[in-house]
């Protein structure tokens, strides 16, 4: 057992070093493995137990801070590194899996949010200034993977331009987009340890198709949406916070809405992976499902219906 762990950590070490740097060695597409990045010390951490996971994440930030800048551990340690420890902690404690993904996130958060700190005061800087400093850094990466891709020079200065007005909307929303980040890579954990579990292990918690969100937490959706239409801009900027991290919640519901019904059609697993791929990327599909998450609450979607 403890060669097999041995092995399987010294792989996922490996695997974690290339799926964080994915955007950088294989461009745009590789960019999409960083959501991956947290799965090697989870997988681990519910296998062999919490230590195993401990010497993973260890041994990837010291060879991050060898071989990378000071920001790409801190990244790593924020998105990732906490996460990929704090959720298997709570499933192998056989929390319901929507509380351990809470609690991941929120520890995560608070986590995060101490390094923060901790960079400020020790570096008599400014909190504003810092988070200007991490997008703008996400910006030149986001555009080096343009230039690697082989856009053309009209096409660049084009993204140039949308990057650019992305990162200020980013700025005044970044404390919710980066909880609604936390929450994405966290779910997206979760379900591939739930596809790799086996009989290694169990998760606890209502199947994903039955599961909804408390009936309150629309009170705050609500608030949100009128305190954007606001003349403050403080209550401006805490409705957008509030709404970038809102809404992806009930746009889980609403694949939840969505999973029930595949359920119950005999599609092919290869069909049912297409449809969820397009209701991510497929405008404006993300917005009707979250539409159909918010609506759940007073239609019920998933209540058997009785047939004339």
């Amino acid at each position: 057992m403890r060669a097999q762990a041995a092995l399987l950590t010294a792989v996922g070490i490996g695997i974690t070093l290339l799926f964080l740097q994915g955007g950088s060695v294989l461009g745009p597409l590789g960019a999409m493995l960083n959501l991956l990045t947290p799965v090697a010390a989870a997988y681990i951490s519910m296998r062999f137990g919490l230590q195993a996971g401990v010497v993973l994440v260890a041994v990837v930030s010291l060879l991050l801070m060898q071989l990378a800048p000071l920001y790409t551990l801190t990244a790593y340690l924020a998105l990732f590194g906490v996460g990929s420890l704090l959720l298997p902690f709570f499933l192998r404690q056989q929390y319901s899996w929507d509380r351990a993904v809470f609690l991941s996130v929120t520890g995560a958060t608070l986590a995060t949010a101490a390094m923060a700190v901790t960079a400020v005061v020790t570096g008599g800087g400014r909190f504003d200034l810092l988070i200007g400093q991490v997008i703008q850094t996400e910006v030149d990466q986001a555009m080096e993977v343009y230039r690697q891709a082989g856009l053309s020079e009209s096409q660049l200065q084009q993204m140039q331009d949308l990057v650019a007005g992305l990162a200020v909307f980013i700025q005044s929303s970044f404390y919710g987009l980066f909880i609604a980040a936390l929450l994405a890579i966290q779910m997206a954990c979760l379900g591939l340890l739930q596809r790799m579990k086996k009989n290694y292990y169990r998760i606890a918690g209502v199947p994903f198709a039955q599961w909804r969100l408390p009936a309150t937490l629309i009170w705050p959706l609500i608030l949100a949406g009128f305190a954007t239409l606001a003349s403050s801009e403080p209550l401006v900027l805490l409705g957008r916070n509030l709404l970038a991290v809102l809404l992806p919640l009930y746009f889980l519901q609403g694949l939840a809405v969505v999973s029930s019904y595949l359920q119950k059609k005999a599609y092919p697993t290869f069909v049912k992976g297409l449809i969820y791929a397009l209701l991510f990327i497929f405008n404006p599909l993300p917005l009707i499902i979250t539409g159909v998450g918010v609506f759940d609450l007073w239609v019920d979607f998933r209540r058997p219906r009785k047939k004339d």
